[in-house]
């Protein structure tokens, strides 16, 4: 038995195959908002991006990528807990055993602190490219050391900070851009991006270090006009265009895997899904490039 049969459920899923092809990508869910600290209802986000998904084209023109001709496999989701320490023991176990199998996989969440679980066990040369709004370098926050306002500040403490990009800032304390700057953390703040037209280049300038890359997406990155059920909404973000945009400068990469998080379907207008779901999709199909 494995980890995925013994740690994961059956719930509705997303599976379909292709004759004589493997998985793109292999995909559990994490209905998981223990230490949401504003909106939660982000344990609905896994199920909620399986329906928008089954509702969405999955052939990327841009691409030319046929996603149906290929595959995927969903495992299922992460047997329900209100631990962060079983959550991430949990991921850990599955994400280990998914690497070693050699298979890329999408985890969609459920809040960002899952993020650390996939990332803590990453082999060393993986870049990790991460959307967020929120710097979440908080030391500590609401009494948890570990939440989905720490998760970075708790990864930074164990893997280097010249392996992780992150894009989309623009919601910190003072104390959270002077440690990120102290880290020597590479950032593409909102500011950058809107007032530069190299943030596409510095994007792709570090990236280009990097065969194998994780990307954890937080859907707040976005602008709360294009995905306005999340948990921790931040204005003047970017658009899921220009999301894309940074996406598809990553199809020379090798995917190792990927997180779509903080989906909050209780204050969804179904738009927020609907955008989870065309990023699964175009995620796969990018990662389907280098099999």
């Amino acid at each position: 038995m494995t980890y995925a049969d013994l740690l994961l459920t059956s719930d509705p899923n997303i599976t379909f195959r292709a004759d004589g092809f493997k998985p793109v990508v292999k995909v559990f869910g994490v209905p998981f908002d223990a230490t949401c600290t504003y909106r939660s209802g982000t344990r609905f986000g896994p199920n909620a991006i399986r329906q928008a998904f089954q509702n969405v084209e999955i052939y990327s023109h841009r691409l030319g990528v046929d996603l149906e001709a290929l595959g995927v496999e969903d495992l299922g989701n992460l047997r329900q807990t209100g631990s962060v320490q079983h959550m991430i023991d949990a991921i850990q176990k599955i994400v280990k055993e998914l690497l070693a199998e050699k298979s890329s996989f999408a985890i969609l969440g459920g809040e960002h602190s899952l993020s650390f679980a996939s990332c803590s066990v990453l082999p060393a040369h993986t870049a990790i490219v991460i959307f967020d709004a929120h710097l979440d370098l908080r030391d500590e926050y609401a009494d948890l050391r570990l939440s989905h306002a720490t998760f970075l500040r708790r990864l930074l403490e164990i893997r280097k900070a010249d392996g992780m990009i992150h894009v989309g800032s623009r919601a910190a304390t003072a104390d959270e851009w002077r440690y990120a700057n102290e880290m020597g953390l590479t950032t593409i703040s909102c500011d950058t991006i809107f007032t530069l037209n190299e943030s596409q280049r510095l994007f792709s300038d570090f990236i280009k270090g990097f065969d194998q890359v994780y990307i954890s997406l937080d859907l707040d990155v976005l602008d709360p006009a294009f995905a306005p059920g999340v948990s921790n909404p931040e204005p003047a973000g970017l658009s899921s265009r220009q999301l894309l945009e940074f996406l598809y400068a990553l199809k020379e990469n090798f995917i190792v895997g990927f997180d779509i998080v903080e989906l909050s379907p209780p204050y969804d207008n179904g738009a927020a899904s609907v955008v989870a779901a065309k990023l699964l999709a175009e995620i796969s199909c990018i990662t389907s490039l280098r099999k």
